[in-house]
């Protein structure tokens, strides 16, 4: 009989803390590919996908459709640079200030947002992504796993686990990590010299393939290490010290194998800088502070194309759509950034009471992209908006056929469901409602909406087959998570 593998709920608490060892070695945290010592292929697959519901469980996963779908196509372009077409990968964002990344067994590589705001330019940021694929893809952690890792977790998954999940706010999530970090340095997982020099190696080679700066990873290692030393700029120095130490040797050598491989063509994308003042605005607290942030930059240099960008997000989130036009019309976005520009101003226009113009530009979007999975979100979104039974139902359909690319998305699962039950059909509408919860690490909640739903005395044959087909999926995992947590009664087995 084959094993049955138990996802604890608790995991993704010792995959944000990282591997905290002060050495001299720049070690990013990671869990890589175990190579079959731990895991099959098929089990790896299984176990990312569960990951990430127990990372969005505790609610620090990015779900903001254009953040999703940048952060995918940069990474799927170094995937593919890499020739590894056998390794399934995840790619997460974390809402998180603090500058750091990981990777995890079932291929997920997580980013946390603070790294993005820190990165000056895109090939930066692909570095850190490229590092952590080639972790991966070298089955670094296999050892790891094999010898330590398998006998600490028990232990670790009991004290990381209560913590973030007694956490109701993003201070305590934070303060959580930061403890979760402390516990690891105890139990210090570290990457051999080799194991670093070969990700960096052939990281360095996977950013020339995909035609990025290769010297991004020594630029962004070398400006940490100065602004850690000084304690200037805005990185939380203390938490990146523990997680990320950096040496000047280090530096030198990836700077050195830089000027061995270049690429023949560098393509950056300018999606980077209108992403990041997106982040700068969607995790800045007071809109009036972030207000304030561009108008200091006012004083000294104009605004460039992007800043007005994510001032034009500041005054949004103050409800202020008129104001709002008026700084995106000083813009004439005709290449990829004029995606996110044409939706602020869609969003600028509802703000400002004028629905129609909203419609007519959303209406052109889809015309140009009718698949583009950011285009359908935002369509669905503004069909809410608006309460636009006729648009939700048109919105209804396209991403039902959107999901069948990304059927593992909680977000587009719950805009699915508002715009089935904003056209009228509740069945479907409660269907995917409980999909995005138990997407989000919640399958007993999941499970309880499900059996509800399959009380209604007006279900088809098929519809009952369906939501009874969706029940049973779930059944095992949601008994897993009560283990994990405590509530687990061992009469449910009989």
């Amino acid at each position: 009989m084959r094993r049955q593998f138990r996802f604890p709920a608790s995991l993704a608490a010792l995959l944000l803390a990282g591997s905290a060892a002060a050495t001299e070695e720049i070690n990013l945290p990671d869990f890589g590919d175990s190579a079959g010592a731990i895991f099959s292929r098929d089990d790896e697959r299984i176990y990312g996908r569960e990951l990430m519901r127990q990372l969005r469980n505790y609610q620090v996963v990015i779900e903001d459709p254009q953040l999703v779908e940048y952060l995918d196509t940069l990474a799927y372009r170094l995937v593919e640079a890499a020739n590894r077409p056998n390794y399934s990968f995840q790619f997460v964002m974390l809402d998180s200030p603090v500058v750091n990344a990981f990777a995890a067994p079932g291929g997920v590589v997580a980013l946390h947002s603070g790294l993005l705001l820190e990165a000056e330019r895109e090939s930066e940021v692909a570095a850190v992504l490229a590092h952590e694929i080639a972790h991966v893809t070298q089955h670094h952690l296999a050892r790891a796993l094999e010898n330590s890792i398998k006998d600490q977790i028990p232990i670790l998954l009991a004290t990381l686990g209560a913590a973030i999940a007694g956490s109701g706010n993003g201070d305590a999530t934070q303060a959580a990590i930061v403890s979760g970090m402390a516990l690891l340095q105890q139990r210090q997982i570290n990457f051999t010299r080799s194991n670093e020099k070969e990700a960096d190696r052939v990281g360095i080679q996977t950013l020339a393939k995909g035609d990025f700066e290769v010297d991004g990873m020594a630029s962004f290692f070398g400006r940490l290490n100065r602004i850690t030393r000084t304690n200037s700029g805005g990185l939380k120095a203390p938490e990146f010290l523990r997680t990320h130490p950096v040496s000047l040797a280090r530096v030198s050598e990836a700077k050195a194998r830089a000027d061995q491989v270049r690429a023949p063509e560098v393509r950056e994308s300018v999606l980077f800088d209108y992403m990041r003042e997106r982040i700068r605005v969607r995790s800045g607290e007071m809109p009036g502070e972030l207000i304030g942030y561009y108008d200091d930059i006012l004083k000294l240099r104009p605004l460039s194309a992007a800043e007005r960008y994510g001032q034009a997000l500041a005054v949004l989130r103050l409800g202020q759509g008129e104001r709002a036009l008026a700084l995106l019309e000083s813009d004439s976005a005709d290449g990829v950034e004029g995606l996110p520009v044409a939706l602020a101003r869609i969003e600028a226009y509802v703000e400002a009471g004028q629905p129609d113009q909203a419609r007519s530009l959303m209406a052109g979007l889809l015309t140009a992209l009718p698949e583009n999975r950011v285009v359908v979100a935002s369509h669905a979104q503004l069909a809410v908006k608006l309460n636009d039974a006729d648009m939700a139902e048109d919105a209804q359909g396209r991403l039902r056929s959107l999901l069948l690319r990304f059927e593992y998305d909680p977000g587009l699962r719950e805009l699915h469901a508002r715009t089935a039950e904003l056209s009228g059909d509740q069945i479907r509408a409660a269907e995917s409602y409980a999909e995005a919860t138990f997407l989000r690490g919640r399958a007993r909640d999941a499970m309880n909406q499900l059996e509800r739903l399959e009380q209604r005395s007006d279900l088809s044959y098929y519809q009952r087959a369906r939501i009874q087909a969706q029940i049973a999926r779930m059944a095992p995992i949601a008994l897993n998570e009560e283990r994990e947590y405590g509530n687990y009664h061992p009469e449910d087995d009989a």
